[in-house]
């Protein structure tokens, strides 16, 4: 790690000036956290930007770094990240991002949850009851277990899956749902309720079946040399945090409560 020129100092030996270069401080990183708005993990309003960022600016930040977090599309944050133009994703699952570089500590446990438009008979019993629906999903997400087989193998299947993108995929399909344009949504059943509650449509729509729970992450970039090392910064702060009763503090803001 590269100190600034202004820490080193001098000291005089045998009448030569050398620089010393221990007990310097390590240089402050500007770590890019990018994903789609994904509440309550990641969010896109600045007072309450998700429980995930914060606890990933209050870990970075104890460590002397600054996080530069802002929403973009799923697609274009996972390119990104994948290329090294930025630093870390929020929400990825180790199936959907294999080659990324993850801590050990994940931030929560995500699921595919269903939901229809209220009084819809349909229920999720089991992959073969898909097939009688339009599904509304999301471009580049990676949905776990049986069901993201499914998706995989159905989502150029237009009377099978209808794909949204952008970062406010979720809003699509939830009136594209309330439109009667898809028969039923699926994504993590915390991520529904909270968005569901935003867009005041808890009278429109039921929940209807959840399935395939899944670790999530944050994860850091393959390209980027640093990733190890800020996979384990994340590792120590996020102990410190559990430990210090302050994590469950920012869980408290949103509602929630530990994951493990």
């Amino acid at each position: 790690m590269r100190p600034s020129f202004s820490a080193l100092f001098a000291l005089t030996v045998g009448g030569l000036a050398v620089l010393s270069l221990s007990s310097l401080p390590a240089r402050a990183d500007v770590i890019t956290l990018r994903a789609d708005e994904w509440c309550p993990y990641n969010c896109a309003e600045a007072s309450k930007p998700g429980y995930g960022v914060e606890i990933a600016r209050e870990i970075f930040s104890k460590a002397g770094h600054t996080l530069d977090y802002k929403t973009v599309s799923w697609s274009r944050a996972l390119d990104e990240c994948r290329k090294g133009g930025i630093d870390a994703v929020i929400g990825t699952t180790k199936k959907e991002s294999p080659t990324f570089v993850f801590p050990e500590e994940h931030i929560g446990v995500a699921d595919n949850t269903f939901v229809v438009k209220k009084g819809n008979p349909w229920r999720y019993t089991g992959i073969p009851s898909l097939g009688a629906i339009k599904l509304g999903i999301i471009q580049d997400y990676g949905y776990d277990g049986e069901v993201g087989d499914y998706v995989e193998a159905n989502t150029k299947n237009k009377a099978r899956a209808d794909v949204v993108g952008g970062d406010n995929a979720l809003d699509q399909n939830l009136k594209k749902l309330q439109a009667g344009r898809v028969d039923a949504v699926v994504d993590a059943k915390a991520v529904l309720q909270y968005k569901i509650g935003q867009l005041n449509m808890g009278e429109a729509v039921e929940f209807v079946g959840t399935v395939d729970p899944s670790l999530i992450y944050v994860a850091f970039s393959p390209a980027k040399p640093k990733s190890k090392e800020y996979a384990e910064i994340f590792d120590r702060g996020l102990a410190e945090m559990r430990a210090s009763g302050q994590l469950r503090a920012i869980l408290a803001r949103y509602g929630l409560e530990e994951w493990k």
